[in-house]
C-alpha cells in the first residue's frame, strides 16, 4: 500500500528535476507546440493526457490567478503576456484520472522585452466537468483541496487590455 505514493514521489521528483533541466526560455508559441504534453513511455504518458495546448492555457491560467491574488508579483514593467513554456508531463498511474505532473516555467513578458520567469512542477488531475484542477495542500481535516483556476481572460494582472 506504501509503494505507490512512494512510487508517485519518484515520479515526480523525477520530472522536476528534468524540468528544470528543460525549461530553458524558448519562444515556441503554443499554436506550434507539440501536441502531446507528455514524454517518455507509454506507462507514463497514457492517451487521456492533455495536449501542450490546454496545459499551457491552464497553467496560464493558474499563475495569472495568483498574480490577481497577489500571491505572486511579475517583476516586469507594463506586462504585455503571460505565457508557459512547452511543457514535460508525465502521468502518476495508468488509468484516466490519475493524478500528473507537469514541469516547466511561467513567462510573465513585459515591455522592452523584459522576462520574468516561475519553473513549476505542480500536480494535477480532470475534476468531473473536464477542467484541470491543481493541487494546493490539504485541509484542516487532512483532506486534499484542488483547485481549478479562473480564465486569464478576466484577470486584471494578464487580461488582453
Amino acid at each position: 500500500m506504501f509503494v505507490f505514493p512512494r512510487l508517485q514521489l519518484v515520479i515526480a521528483a523525477s520530472l522536476l528535476s528534468l524540468s528544470t533541466a528543460i525549461a530553458a526560455p524558448t519562444t515556441q508559441p503554443a499554436s506550434t507546440a507539440p501536441a502531446s504534453s507528455c514524454k517518455g513511455d507509454a506507462s507514463g504518458c497514457p492517451s487521456w493526457m492533455p495536449s501542450q495546448a490546454q496545459m499551457r492555457n491552464t497553467i496560464a491560467d493558474y499563475f495569472c490567478e495568483l498574480a490577481d491574488q497577489g500571491r505572486i508579483q511579475p517583476r516586469v514593467k507594463q506586462l504585455v503576456r503571460a505565457e508557459s513554456s512547452p511543457l514535460n508531463c508525465g502521468a502518476l498511474g495508468e488509468e484516466p484520472g490519475s493524478n500528473f505532473v507537469c514541469g516547466g516555467e511561467m513567462r510573465f513578458i513585459g515591455k522592452g522585452s523584459e522576462i520574468d520567469t516561475i519553473t513549476f512542477s505542480p500536480t494535477l488531475r480532470y475534476e468531473e466537468e473536464g477542467r484541470i484542477a491543481f493541487y494546493v495542500g490539504d485541509d484542516e481535516e487532512g483532506e486534499q483541496v484542488w483547485r481549478v483556476p479562473a480564465s486569464r481572460s478576466n484577470s486584471a494582472t494578464c487580461g488582453v487590455r
